[in-house]
């Protein structure tokens, strides 16, 4: 993720608004599996991410089978350029041994 970008963020315990340089790690909070046939594109996932700055944002996680994808599964943001237009998507952070996700 660019670390130029900012996100506007609630203060931890208060009513303010502050700038956060986002570090695009989150924890998934919820996800779905969208069926698709497999000449339409196969299945896919479709996850609420909570990020570590307290944001929450509806997206995807690739690289990972969809069925495989777990709540509370850690995620790094990236943003894919199609077109000229940027999609964020995640991918899964690798699994630690020895610690629960």
């Amino acid at each position: 993720m660019c670390i130029s970008r900012v996100s506007i963020v609630r203060i931890a315990g208060s009513a303010e608004l502050g700038w956060v340089a986002p570090t695009g790690q989150g924890t998934v909070y919820a996800v779905t599996t969208v069926q698709r046939k497999p000449d339409a594109g196969g299945d896919y996932n479709v996850s609420l991410v909570d990020l570590d700055e307290g944001v929450r944002l509806m997206s995807r996680v690739d690289n990972i089978k969809p069925l495989d994808l777990k709540i509370g599964q850690r995620v790094q943001a990236r943003v894919q350029l199609t077109d000229g237009r940027g999609l964020v998507l995640f991918d899964p952070l690798p699994v630690l041994a020895g610690v629960a996700p």
